[in-house]
């Protein structure tokens, strides 16, 4: 029955749906008219019915979600718990949030990729900056607003869908990434040339393969997001200063400094009521360290309050991050809040450059974006084994991952509040602007492009990098039935799959079905085994990039089943590292953070 279905499916490749008398794409297609209950979707996104209308014709009605919505059959799915994070032959995979935003059919898969038979456009991964935040690319319309890297109002005025093309990925010197099809447009800078030009992403690879060629894409203004009006509960500059030398726990908000200009500014954004006092440890004040304290009685501290509202309330140095509606405010709070962080966990050298060091990777990741988003540049990297405890403080703490951001230039404001480290300050000029490094070709994708009405014809993708809208006029291909290949993880991933009960069997990488994570065909597929799965056959270690794959996920949930806390997300980070090498301590091991054939083995013994 699966090769049966799946054999329907492709050889519907290659149709396409119908268009209006003035030539648009209608969605109007066979599909929704040949399967009972669904005529009604004629003239609709029809990625659901086209194998809704597949599954009727094999006779699995009662083996698949008769549907037109990908929301209702991930929710079909999961109500029959047939649900997985991982491929299976001949089942459906789903993109998007909660998957809703596209499906298709497993045909093939590997270790990296998933071979798709799909019916009507996908939406694209690729993310654009608007007002309130990133969008995908895929999810945009005409009238949308989006943001102008100049700073003035802008919407989209073209949606051009470009059917299946070549993607390449352009790195930039601090890391910064974004994907585009060979045809998009990028407005360039050129060293020792006046005059921007714009090339297409071909003819950008061409110039940065150049021996000596420094290519740069412009300069970012601040970005203005959409704000409601609300003020914010905590002050920005407090919240920083809180996040990047305080902490929560029993005895209240607490804040560990000397700095009087930076115990000045604190006093200077408590709300009405609060103080601070010194920290009274074994009887006796504890030097530099304060806690936040509100009026009497229950519920009078309302930093303590606002700080459980925004869910860093008992949150420890590696789980730091800052909230999204503080990473989402006005460019004033944005820059308050920047100033808090630096104020405490950043640093400042004689030359000028910039630092913040966390041992939360995600806060460094948020600070960065924090940076960017305010027309600054930087870049992340981790520092391994790296000592931490002040010299004041008796017990030593072991030495951790710190994650440091570095080389950050800011054009526009001074990132520091507190006098010692903002006289340091020196403004850079144009030339910070971030360098292309490379271009590299990594997969073929349906594609889409955009035209946007500022003047500039710039828009903002991932990362914060300004691009070119299209030069195009309208997509010749339209929506149809097209064979895919897609990413199992990372930027434009599936959501999740589903798992249909052919009755030959189920053909999947999920260990809990005996797959392995390269199995292809039914050939290739195991039993299930009481014992340990079988180690996938590289070694799980921190390093850059970071390790990301269903192995990394098969172990992390298997660890978390045992007891330990742990997040199954798939990557292999300095969290996954520490409680591997607590498991490794604890069984014998050699604790080195590394999962191999003996450490993988013990986790399932």
């Amino acid at each position: 029955m699966r090769d049966e279905f799946t054999a329907l499916l492709l050889g519907q490749v290659g149709r396409h749906e119908g268009r209006d008398p003035d030539g648009t794409w209608n969605n109007r297609q066979r599909y929704s008219t040949e399967t009972p209950g669904l005529e009604w979707s004629d003239g609709q996104p029809w990625c659901a019915t086209f194998e809704a209308w597949a599954a009727h014709r094999t006779g699995m009605d009662a083996l698949w979600p008769m549907t037109a919505s990908c929301l209702t059959a991930v929710a079909w799915w999961r109500n029959h718990n047939r649900w997985t994070d991982y491929p299976v032959l001949g089942g459906p995979f789903y993109l998007g949030p909660d998957g809703g935003s596209h499906t298709g059919v497993v045909v093939a898969y590997d270790a990296d990729t998933i071979q798709t038979v799909e019916g009507n456009a996908l939406p694209l991964h690729a993310g654009v900056l608007t007002p309130t935040g990133y969008r995908r690319m895929g999810d945009l319309r005409v009238g949308d607003p989006v943001v102008d890297p100049e700073g003035r109002p802008s919407q989209v005025t073209g949606v051009h869908p470009k059917g299946v093309r070549p993607v390449h990925r352009i790195t930039l010197q601090d890391g910064s990434v974004a994907e585009a099809c060979e045809e998009h447009l990028w407005q360039i800078g050129i060293d020792g040339r006046a005059r921007p030009r714009v090339v297409t992403t071909l003819e950008l690879a061409a110039l940065v393969s150049r021996p000596g060629s420094r290519v740069r894409v412009p300069l970012l203004e601040p970005v203005e997001y959409q704000q409601t009006g609300e003020p914010l509960p905590i002050d920005p500059y407090l919240l920083g200063l809180l996040i990047g030398d305080g902490g929560t726990g029993s005895g209240g908000p607490h804040f560990t400094s000397t700095d009087p200009d930076v115990l000045a500014g604190l006093r200077s954004t408590l709300p009405d009521g609060h103080r601070l006092v010194p920290h009274i440890a074994d009887g006796r004040a504890a030097e530099g360290t304060w806690r936040i304290v509100g009026t009497e009685g229950r519920g009078g501290n309302q930093v303590i309050e606002e700080l459980r509202a925004l869910g860093l309330t008992g949150i420890t140095a590696p789980h730091g991050f800052l909230p999204a509606r503080y990473r989402r405010a006005g460019v004033k709070d944005r820059l308050a809040l920047l100033q808090g962080l630096m104020d405490t966990g950043g640093t400042i050298d004689d030359r000028g450059r910039i630092a913040f060091t966390s041992a939360s990777e995600r806060l460094a990741r948020d600070v960065q974006e924090l940076v960017r988003s305010l027309g600054g540049r930087a870049a992340v990297n981790a520092g391994r084994n790296v000592r931490s405890t002040s010299p004041r403080q008796s017990n030593r703490t072991p030495a951790e991952d710190a994650h440091r951001v570095r080389n950050v230039d800011m054009p526009h404001f001074n990132p520091f509040r507190t006098p010692r480290k903002a006289e340091r300050f020196v403004p850079r000029n144009a030339a910070w602007a971030r360098r292309v490094v490379s271009v590299a070709y990594v997969r073929d994708e349906e594609v889409q492009c955009i035209a946007v009405s500022a003047p500039s014809r710039l828009f903002v993708t991932d990362d914060f990098i300004p691009t070119h809208n299209t030069n195009d006029t309208g997509s010749t291909e339209g929506d149809g039935v097209y064979l895919k290949s897609r990413p199992r993880r990372g930027p434009g991933s599936p959501y999740g799959y589903g798992v249909p009960a052919f009755p030959e069997g189920t053909v999947s990488a999920d260990p809990a079905l005996g797959g392995i994570p390269a199995a292809r065909t039914s050939a290739q597929a195991t039993t299930p085994s009481s014992g340990a799965p079988r180690w996938p056959g590289r070694y799980l270690k921190v390093q850059s990039p970071m390790l990301h794959g269903d192995d990394v996920l098969m172990w992390q949930r298997r660890m978390a089943a045992r007891g330990w806390s742990i997040s199954a997300d798939g990557w292999y980070g300095p969290a996954s590292a520490q409680v591997c090498r607590a498991f490794q301590q604890r069984h014998g091991l050699g604790a080195d953070g590394i999962v191999g054939p003996a450490t993988w083995n013990a986790a399932w013994s």
